[in-house]
């Protein structure tokens, strides 16, 4: 997902040197880029989807070195599917007959290092990836919405100064917590429906509305 913002012709509303039009222009056109990036990361956040998404945006002005009376800004996102899904609000269905495994809070984590996942084409944390970081089996639990996997609880949920770690060992106890058999660690789903939470036109619009007022501001006569 990437915006941008140009300017067409600035010597038009600019009257000056190529060199003062450049400079002006190329000013104004980073603070858009700036501005624009910072909003929309602060978007992020305030929807509740986190810092670590909020850093996915990231924003360039070109020429990357220079002033042009052509400087463009460009702002675009490290996670396009995922910042489209919450912009726009979609469904999404588990492929075939499989079913979408969301992590409960008794995971322990929600992700795991790129360098541990071990091909996966993700760092979610999976059923497959909790087996193997744990060392313990889940078990599948029917249900009419589609199941649940849990664990025996032998296992307890980790601390919540470690539940942003990317991954974690297995924390076992001697025996089940106050008489459970076990802990739920997985929900088992169909589909899953995301909520819109993001408006990102709106913001790129503001922010596109800015550009001459940006550029006349960097001017000097």
């Amino acid at each position: 997902m990437r915006f941008s913002a140009t300017v067409a012709d600035p010597r038009v509303a600019l009257q000056g040197t190529e060199k003062q039009v450049a400079r002006s222009v190329t000013a104004g056109m980073r603070e858009i880029t700036e501005g624009l990036k910072e909003d929309l990361r602060a978007d992020v956040r305030e929807s509740g989807l986190g810092q670590r998404l909020a850093n996915t945006w990231r924003g360039q002005t070109f020429p990357r070195t220079g002033e042009s009376a052509e400087a463009a800004a460009y702002v675009s996102s490290n996670a396009p599917k995922l910042i489209d899904a919450f912009d726009r609000g979609v469904t999404i269905t588990a492929q075939g007959r499989k079913y979408l495994a969301i992590p409960t809070p008794d995971a322990g984590v929600r992700q795991i290092s790129r360098r541990r996942s071990k091909g996966s084409t993700g760092n979610t944390l999976s059923p497959a990836s909790w087996e193997r970081e744990t060392g313990i089996k889940l078990r599948f639990v029917p249900s009419k919405s589609g199941g649940v996997l849990v664990a025996d609880a032998f296992y307890r949920r980790q601390a919540a100064r470690y539940q942003g770690r990317k991954s974690f060992r297995a924390i076992k106890e001697a025996g089940p917590d106050k008489g459970r058999s076990f802990v739920v660690i997985f929900v088992l789903v169909r589909q899953v429906k995301l909520r819109k939470r993001l408006d990102i036109a709106t913001t790129a619009k503001r922010w596109a509305d800015r550009v001459p007022g940006a550029i006349a501001a960097h001017w000097v006569a």
